[in-house]
């Protein structure tokens, strides 16, 4: 990382200072990159598939603490797995365009099969919205190596290991929200055993690969709100979703692995919830209209670190480099105070945001965060 006047830990001292509740120089800065033109603008090099995550982790190194996701830059590409699934890719994300089902009785079928093909799959695995995805490099690295050589070109930038899914998301994602809905309408008793099933491969990968002195946090994931609450009743949660998140994390944490929940939209009512289930902070804490989450959640849960923050759906896209500056102020106004906050974005730095709003957000996040 640059050398930023006034700072006196490194990223990673600060991350884990931040999450421990302990003094630091500054508000440490959290960020997930995915935009070519801000990689040129910062490192006067033109973007390739060849050097893309060299400048990836240039840019990062130079500006945030922690970060997560790093991949290089690949073309958008339309692609089928081994199960029928079609998708397509861009840089920074990917979605189901075909499922190899249309009606609850074929989404019931995959399912069995899907719980049979998770008692099979590697351990070292993990398995995702878009199917089986191995945390090595084609194996042949094992998981942690392959997050050390990574961990390598982001110098002191604290790298967050693949994500941590508690399943729900993942499942509704394969059948999309409609099937999965009439599935479980249909047939609870298999839907719930399949939400066991991928969340015990996941406890289980994370027996395997969990090691704090390598990697001291981690990301859980599983999107439960939309801008207005919740997607879910909350008595179908307790019986399908807490349980399982509460196994999640006591796996991280009995390996000694700090663990932030991730999850989009207004889950303001869940944070009891998270934090009954021992949950150390939450992400991302969107800014959604008329609410300020960032001081709700300070004031509420004053033991969460929270992570997030920053408007990417139109601040950063469509905002002046004076607007990021003043948000950036009066985030760290709401959850600064006792410390425990890490500033980002909402969501991630996706090509759509303005290069010169990122920047002033990092700058002003360095001006602005010191203790």
């Amino acid at each position: 990382m640059r050398n930023i006047p006034g700072d006196t830990m490194t990223a990673r001292d600060r991350i884990l200072a931040t999450m421990n509740g302990d003094d630091v120089d500054r508000v440490p800065i959290f960020e997930l990159v995915q935009h070519n033109e801000l990689l040129e603008s910062v490192t006067g090099e033109r973007v390739t598939p060849k050097n893309g995550l060299d400048l990836l982790c240039a840019v990062l190194s130079q500006y945030v603490d922690m970060t997560r996701g790093v991949g290089p830059p690949i073309e958008d590409v339309v692609w089928q797995d081994d199960e029928g699934f079609v998708y397509r890719s861009e840089w920074w994300t990917t979605w189901i365009l075909e499922r190899p089902f249309s009606n609850e009785k074929e989404a019931c079928d995959y399912i069995r099969k899907c719980i049979d093909r998770l008692a099979e799959m590697s351990k070292d695995s993990v398995y995702t919205f878009f199917g089986e995805l191995n945390v090595g490099t084609q194996n042949v690295e094992d998981p942690i190596e392959a997050y050390r050589n990574l961990q390598a070109k982001l110098d002191n930038v604290l790298l967050l290991p693949t994500e941590s899914p508690v399943g729900l998301d993942v499942a509704y994602h394969r059948l999309g929200m409609e099937l999965f809905t009439y599935a479980y309408a249909q047939e609870p008793e298999l839907v719930s055993e399949w939400l066991e099933a991928l969340n015990k491969h996941e406890v289980e990968r994370v027996d395997r690969s969990a090691n704090a002195k390598v990697a001291p946090v981690a990301l859980v994931h599983a999107d439960l709100a939309c801008k207005n609450g919740p997607m879910f009743s909350p008595e179908f949660l307790r019986r399908e979703f807490f349980p399982r998140l509460d196994r999640l994390v006591r796996a991280w944490h009995e390996r000694g692995v700090k663990v932030i929940f991730h999850s989009d939209g207004d889950y303001l009512m869940l944070l009891d919830n998270f934090e009954h289930a021992g949950v150390d902070g939450v992400n991302p804490i969107e800014k959604l209209e008329g609410k300020d989450h960032l001081k709700e959640t300070r004031d509420g849960w004053p033991d969460f670190t929270l992570m997030g923050g920053i408007d990417s759906s139109n601040l950063l896209p469509y905002g002046t480099k004076e607007e990021v500056e003043n948000a950036v102020k009066c985030a760290l106004d709401a959850a600064k105070p006792g410390g425990r906050y890490i500033l980002g974005s909402t969501t991630e730095i996706h090509p759509a945001c303005k290069s010169q709003n990122v920047l002033a957000m990092w700058d002003a996040a360095l001006a602005y965060g010191r203790y």
